[in-house]
Formats: C-alpha cells, sequence, structure tokens
C-alpha cells in the first residue's frame, strides 16, 4: 500500500514538472542590426535568431535597454542605426516577439546615428 502511495506520488510530481516545462516561455537571444525604431517596436536584420524571422520587434517600459558602456538608457536615447544583442521572448497575449533586453555593441562605421522616431506606433491586432 506504501509502495503504491509513493508510486503514485512520483507519478503526479512528474506529470508537474513536465506540464510546467511545457508552459516555460520561449526565448531566445541573438545579433541584430537596428535600423529604425518607433515608440512601442524596432526594426532590424537579424543575424543570430533561429526562432524569428520577422523584422519588426515590440518594445515595452519593461525593456531593458544598455548602451555600449553598460549604463541604462531609455528607448528614446537610443541611437540607430546600431548593432546590439537582443533577448526576447514572445508575448502570452497575442505571440508577437517583445524584446526583453536590448544591449549596444556598436555603432555602423561611417553612418551617422540619430534618436529620432522613425517608425509609427504600431497597433495591437484585432481579438480573435
Amino acid at each position: 500500500m506504501l509502495k503504491k502511495l509513493y508510486s503514485l506520488l512520483a507519478a503526479a510530481l512528474i506529470t508537474g514538472c513536465l506540464a510546467a516545462a511545457a508552459q516555460a516561455e520561449f526565448s531566445e537571444e541573438g545579433l541584430a542590426i537596428i535600423g529604425l525604431k518607433g515608440p512601442n517596436a524596432l526594426q532590424f536584420e537579424a543575424n543570430g535568431f533561429t526562432g524569428y524571422t520577422d523584422r519588426y520587434m515590440m518594445v515595452s517600459g519593461l525593456t531593458r535597454i544598455y548602451n555600449e558602456a553598460g549604463e541604462p538608457i531609455s528607448l528614446a536615447e537610443l541611437k540607430i542605426p546600431c548593432e546590439a544583442r537582443i533577448l526576447y521572448k514572445k508575448r502570452a497575449s497575442d505571440g508577437r516577439p517583445e524584446a526583453v533586453s536590448i544591449t549596444i555593441l556598436g555603432y555602423i562605421e561611417g553612418q551617422e546615428t540619430e534618436t529620432k522616431w522613425s517608425l509609427p506606433e504600431i497597433q495591437p491586432p484585432p481579438p480573435q
């Protein structure tokens, strides 16, 4: 009887761990050249993402952005074009990729950088 109880507890524990692993958020980090930015999105050329092929990524007030010295900056202070390491996740609400952190690695040689908005605000998709 006690052996059967232990077996049931072990099965429940394994099942719970597998369910939690299946629900874990997808995230990926890669290199990109950020060319355009807007109040809530970036457009870029990706070099190192395997699970993401679109050229746009959402950003929010929770996105951590660091300049080339490793100091935190705001999205408004982000100079483009630049080369950056981006960590992103897919949002649970609509599956769109959203940047978790952006670390500036450098700027494109021979190109002038600027901080102005070059993309309009991207609207969320309509509910289905």
